[in-house]
């Protein structure tokens, strides 16, 4: 027995090991990963900012010419002696501007003579081209041509002296933290800095940078505006470029990336708390199930049924085994294998332990989510999908979210929460979960000390809906009266000098204020500065059971005890349909939730795999992932269609994909898929979308509840660890860890 205990003792801290090690390299994956994506969005962000201010400095320019215009065309068509006149008017008001006006043959009518050749300007309005050129001696030199009948007679020029152009011309960007010159395509420098020492900008403008210089311009041929981010002087900066209209000139600056990508170290910690989150869940599950496995080995009839079991299913961890470089990818594994555990196990503890990692997995993607969203909030593309939820659980998910970080930083996190809350509601939990995650991260991140109190309550409307109201009151330093317009702006930052250690994206309050506006609401503020501020909204909710929430900390335990796994409304013997994809766990993940449906599911590891399957058996439905290397799944979608001979050439084909970019619903109808179904797999989408699509003399709709899956045979099992000994490569130990830990999950009470 002792030597049983010792073996067992050796393979449960092979297994931890084994979790960690694969735990911590998802970790560096997700951040790596999630890093790059952040500065990637920072550019095209920098990159929008830089067409905006080159718009405004376009302006500034623009306005010099509209005025050589106007006084151009008070010129028109008058005599020599009403011409001089004139100028004479309008060299009263110029100050250290040279107002002038030249005559074809190169001579002065007005002012001082210019040098045709110093200032190329003049030439250019005499072909009837208003122009402008840069001196380094005389300055920036703007022509207008002055019409007699219908020849140009004159040519009417200001001259604006260097030491003015800084500050008639000069560019103001992020609250003074960047810089922005206007520059010439030689490289001459026409307005340097407007913020900072003079030196600065001839240093920025150094022959070390001249190449990176040529790299934006040289991208300015295919956008108005670029970005890059660059390493100077041991630090991080985002370079940009972006034409100005109607010049041959173009905008150039730079802006700190801690003021530029503020955000990306804030989520990137996130992402790795919601890691260890899930490393502590995972080594007590195996914990759990290790316990039980030394009781099953005291007892001989024991014994005998847990080598039985260990033929039975995959366990919950073998989405581990295949990464790819999306990063949806990793988080459809470990939603889709929980959702398996759910259905397959009614031990309590074990369920909680589920429950967690599903609520952790799902706040992770909302988090990723949050920059998806801002662009579908921009493009009008967002939409609300109103559900079924549980009030207590969302109250619990955002407490088990923000109280550890309240108490990291010493604050005390006060909850209150109406026990009277009708428990179960109709809408969008999601978005209102969101809302009021964000409301609660600003809260703690902007208070040092004191503490953040989130009370939620109701008021009832009429006999079926409610309005429940959610508050955050927090003692942190308030906002100036001066910056509320600001504080629903995107990427806005308040007070970034005092704020400068507080890490965001400032796309947060935006979002919320879309989301609220989209569900009829809006956010009310009341700050004080110095002392703290109170956020609250209010959102119409629909009321599916008046039984009261009671105490929120009970929910999640009601929750773990009244879920007996996911129930199966679907039956169809007699279906038969086809899932491609590259990835070998994303096919045993949508086999495993087709399970107990009855349906016959064929797999195949690509697209080539995938239309050999389909010139040999007729499918209901084909479920082709889009991203797969040497075909994609549009790709493989036009060979099937071209195929008039092929049995499956027009069943229907769904497209699955990590893609949630907005818009990419409505690209995949047009390349001509039916439908689309995005990863992480949600259970009961699938289920709904096989219901919708089958032809209803195959599909049977049930409310039955399962409680027992059917048991793997020692074949099956045999076969799917060869597969998965294929993501590993030949490291034995790990394989037999592995191994034993799957055979364990696989057990029954």
């Amino acid at each position: 027995m002792n030597k049983l205990k010792t073996m067992i003792s050796n393979s449960r801290s092979a297994i931890n090991i084994s979790f960690i090690i694969v735990l911590i390299f998802v970790g560096v994956l997700l951040n790596v990963r999630l890093r790059t994506l952040m500065y990637d969005f920072s550019e095209d962000q920098v990159a929008q900012q830089a067409s905006i201010i080159a718009e405004k400095s376009s302006d500034s320019f623009g306005s010099v010419m509209d005025s050589l215009k106007s006084r151009s065309n008070a010129l028109k068509d008058q005599e020599d002696e009403i011409v001089q006149k004139i100028m004479a008017i309008f060299s009263r008001s110029e100050g250290p501007v040279t107002l002038g006006l030249a005559a074809a043959d190169g001579s002065a009518a007005f002012g001082e003579p210019v040098n045709i050749a110093d200032f190329p300007a003049v030439q250019e309005a005499f072909r009837g081209n208003p122009s402008s050129c840069y001196n380094a001696d005389r300055g920036l030199m703007f022509c207008y041509p002055v019409f007699h009948g219908e020849n140009i007679k004159y040519v009417l020029y200001e001259i604006y002296p260097p030491q003015m152009l800084r500050g008639r011309f000069g560019v103001h960007c992020y609250d003074g933290q960047g810089r922005a010159a206007v520059m010439s395509l030689k490289n001459e420098i026409l307005v340097p800095f407007a913020d900072g020492e003079m030196s600065e900008t001839a240093q920025f403008i150094s022959s070390d940078n001249i190449p990176v210089f040529e790299e934006l311009r040289d991208d300015l041929e295919y956008s108005d505006a670029v970005s890059k981010q660059i390493n100077l002087n041991g630090s991080d900066y985002f370079v940009f470029a972006s034409k100005l209209e109607k010049t041959d000139y173009f905008l150039l600056g730079f802006v700190p990336a801690s003021i530029a990508a503020a955000g990306a170290n804030d989520i990137t910690s996130l992402v790795t708390n919601v890691f260890m989150l899930l490393t502590v869940l995972f080594i007590a599950g195996a914990i759990f199930l290790m316990m039980n496995t030394i009781k099953l080995h005291e007892n001989e009839e024991l014994v005998k049924e847990k080598q039985i079991a260990e033929e039975a299913s995959r366990a919950k961890s073998e989405f581990l085994a295949e990464m790819s470089h999306e990063i949806r990818t990793p988080i459809n594994a470990i939603l889709g294998m929980d959702e398996l555990i759910l259905r397959e196990y009614t031990d309590p503890e074990l369920r909680k332990y589920a429950l967690n990692i599903r609520n952790a997995g799902n706040t992770l993607m909302s988090t990723i989510n949050d920059i998806l969203d801002f662009s579908k909030i921009e493009s009008g593309k967002m939409q609300l999908v109103p559900v079924e939820y549980d009030v207590s659980l969302m109250i619990y998910d955002l407490v088990s979210m923000i109280k550890p970080r309240a108490e990291q930083k010493g604050l005390n996190f006060i909850v209150s929460a109406d026990e009277k809350i009708p428990r179960t509601l109709y809408g969008d939990n999601i978005r209102l979960k969101q809302c009021a995650l964000n409301i609660l991260t600003n809260a703690v991140k902007y208070t040092e000390s004191g503490s953040v109190t989130m009370t939620v309550s109701f008021r009832q409307t009429d006999d079926r809906h409610i309005m429940i109201r959610l508050s955050v009151k927090d003692t942190g330093i308030g906002i100036r009266p001066e910056d509320l317009e600001r504080l629903f702006s995107p990427f806005e930052r308040m007070e970034l000098t005092r704020n400068r250690s507080v890490e965001g994206t400032g796309l947060g309050m935006s979002i919320v204020k879309n989301l609220l506006a989209m569900m009829d609401s809006k956010i009310e503020v009341q700050s004080d500065y110095g002392k703290g501020s109170v956020f609250s909204f209010e959102v119409e909710q629909e009321v599916r059971s008046w039984r009261g929430m009671g105490s929120y900390e009970s929910g999640v335990e009601e929750a773990a005890n009244e879920e007996t796994g996911s129930r199966e409304h679907l039956t169809a013997p007699g279906a038969r349909i086809l899932i491609v994809d590259d990835i070998e766990m994303n096919l045993t993940v949508a086999s495993g939730l087709l399970k107990q449906t009855e349906i016959t599911v064929d797999t195949a590891l690509g697209a080539k795999e995938g239309l050999e399957l389909t010139e040999t058996r007729e499918y209901d439905i084909i479920f082709i992932d889009d991203r797969m290397p040497g075909m994609s799944g549009v790709d493989m979608l036009r060979e099937l269609r071209k195929r008039e001979n092929n049995p499956n050439c027009g069943k229907t084909c769904i497209v699955l994909t990590a893609n949630a970019i907005s818009g990419a619903r409505d690209n995949y109808i047009k390349q001509g898929f039916e439908d689309y179904l995005s990863k992480p797999i949600d259970a009961a989408e699938l289920e709904n979308m096989l219901i919708r699509y089958l032809p209803a003399d195959k599909a049977v709709i049930t409310h039955e509840s399962t409680e027992t899956p059917e048991k793997k045979t020692s074949a099956e099992m045999t076969d799917e660890m060869d597969r998965f000994k294929d993501y590993i490569g030949n490291d034995d130990k790990l394989y037999d860890a592995m191994h034993l830990l799957l055979n364990r999950t696989a057990g029954r009470k």
